[in-house]
């Protein structure tokens, strides 16, 4: 009772920000975007009691919303009035379906919506960004302390340790702002999992979050193990600081365009226009320092292209006047297909405690002895796949730089043995699922608005399985027929019964892409994990560097 009184104060309190804020237009910084990177950014930067902020978010405070604290089923805040639900166009490699794009509408971002799984990168994947991308000074031991600095570990119980919850205590932090934990009531069945997937050749790994998550583990959760409650961006990074007098959360209040000096060149960002969601009259704030723009994948695009940024000819038709001709913003859009396989379970499945495993397998692991020929054909299509993509866009984008991008994204599959590939175990009931996309796709899709109204929907289309580009097809195959291989293999066969989804009735044994095609194309969706809404590294420049900056990242290899 006593919690749930606080948090109803809390939440009353941070309703009134933007109300407060109403006579303050001038801020050292704005952020544009209160989830999971501008709420970090806003209480890093006001630690300097001198600087002020302020926070622009459309969404509200969700301290006491129940769909989002309560985890017991993690998918109750999706499709709510917390969730944009941004509408996808109709796919045509998935049957003319249309995909719907869940993103959170509140304070704290998709952090309030998502699926709370805590696992880092590869080692490898982050030092390219330093090494291939030529990023100076950001690498894994540059990141690293910043790491632990996030976490605040719950160590595993005596129990949990038993059912495979295990850890390196030099891979944690113990008292940073998101609380992370492992399932309270893990079930008992990691050594028959161990045994299966290492007689397939996938090798246990004891911790997810070393920086090699090569292999299969239990994974750990953004949860507070003692409360069973949600741990997002804002009880985290804003909860803790909110009384800061420098510190201002303008929520419930949308950003409709980035404001620019008068002078020609360079473009220096001064200020945004902003509305209250609700209704009412524009107004505009002002940066002295900078503005940064942290709207997400999907929003920061439209922001920018809203202002005048972007491609000339997307805007012309729209009539924007271009403060800055790019024609690669909102381009490069990737996004994961997700399908599923389940199976009936055996009487003798004990229903109790929770399915929390999870796997990344390598190419070597999905394809076997023909993983050579696999990487050879994949390598010799990346020219054409790179000026299909290209192509897909009107050639607003460089075909030589994407063609760079899919070989870097090839080497880390083949050469460097980062997992290609994500594998979810759950069990329902009666019945178990495997839940699976490619990690490293090389298709690419596009955002791109269709009016001025900062409230219409983009235009988003994740294009995915693009025809002609083979690896996203022999990806979701070589996972499909390795859960197959999974659930018939000992000792994991003894408990897992007749596949029911798709069934060898409608995908036969051994099949290859062909016959996998037509099920992936009805059943295929998005994982609702967009990324680099940019040509890689097309939005750092140095006209920009002095007074806006973005937060999206430029590349998918992480």
């Amino acid at each position: 009772m006593m919690r749930s009184t606080l948090l109803s104060l809390l939440a009353v309190q941070a309703a009134s920000f933007g109300a407060n804020a109403q006579s303050t237009s001038i801020y050292d910084y704005i952020i544009v975007g209160g989830g999971t990177c501008g709420l970090v950014l806003a209480n890093r930067l006001t630690e300097n009691s001198s600087v002020t902020v302020a926070v622009v978010e459309a969404g509200q405070t969700q301290y006491n919303n129940p769909k989002v604290i309560q985890i017991d089923d993690i998918t109750r805040p999706v499709g709510t009035e917390i969730d944009w639900q941004y509408p996808a166009v109709a796919q045509t490699s998935l049957n003319n379906r249309a995909v719907t794009y869940n993103a959170g509408k509140a304070l704290g971002g998709t952090s309030t919506i998502n699926g709370a799984t805590y696992v880092r990168a590869q080692r490898v994947q982050i030092d390219a960004w330093e090494s291939s991308l030529g990023n100076v000074g950001w690498n894994w031991n540059a990141l690293w302390p910043y790491y632990l600095k996030a976490e605040s570990l719950i160590r595993p119980t005596a129990d949990q340790i038993a059912k495979g919850a295990q850890y390196n205590p030099q891979a944690h932090g113990y008292s940073g702002p998101i609380t992370v934990s492992y399932s309270r009531n893990p079930a008992d069945a990691s050594g028959i999992m161990n045994q299966t997937y290492q007689a397939l050749g996938v090798p246990w790994k004891s911790d997810l979050n070393t920086g090699d998550t090569h292999g299969w583990s239990l994974f750990s959760n953004t949860v507070n193990a003692t409360s069973q409650t949600r741990a997002d961006a804002a009880t985290g990074y804003l909860l803790p600081v909110q009384s800061r007098k420098n510190l201002i959360i303008l929520n419930g209040t949308l950003a409709d365009r980035i404001l620019w000096s008068t002078q020609a060149s360079p473009a220096i960002a001064t200020g945004v226009r902003i509305r209250p969601t609700a209704g009412g009259a524009n107004r505009i704030i002002t940066a002295r320092r900078e503005v940064i723009l942290s709207a997400g994948s999907l929003k920061s695009p439209v922001l920018l292209e809203n202002s005048g940024v972007g491609n000339p000819a997307i805007l012309g038709n729209l009539g924007i006047p271009v403060k800055v001709s790019l024609p690669s913003v909102g381009e490069n859009l990737q996004d994961q297909t997700k399908l599923f396989t389940s199976a009936a379970s055996n009487r003798s499945v004990a229903q109790n405690g929770y399915w929390t495993y999870v796997a990344y397998p390598t190419a070597a692991e999905l394809f076997g002895s023909n993983t050579s020929s696999v990487a050879a054909s994949v390598l010799s299509q990346i020219p054409s796949n790179a000026a299909a993509i290209a192509a897909g866009t009107n050639n607003a984008t460089s075909p030589a730089l994407v063609e760079q991008q899919l070989r870097l994204q090839a080497d880390l599959i083949f050469n460097r043995g980062v997992p290609c590939t994500e594998i979810l175990s759950l069990r329902y009931g009666s019945t178990f699922a495997w839940i699976y996309w490619p990690l490293l796709p090389f298709s690419r899709g596009n955002v791109h608005i269709v009016s001025r109204d900062p409230t219409v929907a983009p235009r988003i289309n994740p294009r995915f399985l693009i025809p002609g580009i083979d690896w996203d097809a022999l990806a979701l195959t070589g996972t499909a027929n390795l859960i197959r291989k999974l659930f018939t293999t000992a000792p994991l066969s003894g408990l897992v019964g007749a596949e029911t989804q798709p069934g060898f009735a409608t995908v036969k044994a051994n099949a290859d892409v062909p016959d996998w095609m037509p099920w992936f194309q009805k059943n295929g969706t998005l994982l609702f994990s967009p990324s680099s809404p940019s040509q890689p590294t097309s939005l750092i420049f140095p006209s920009f560097l002095s007074s806006l900056h973005l937060t999206n990242s430029p590349t998918q290899i992480s």
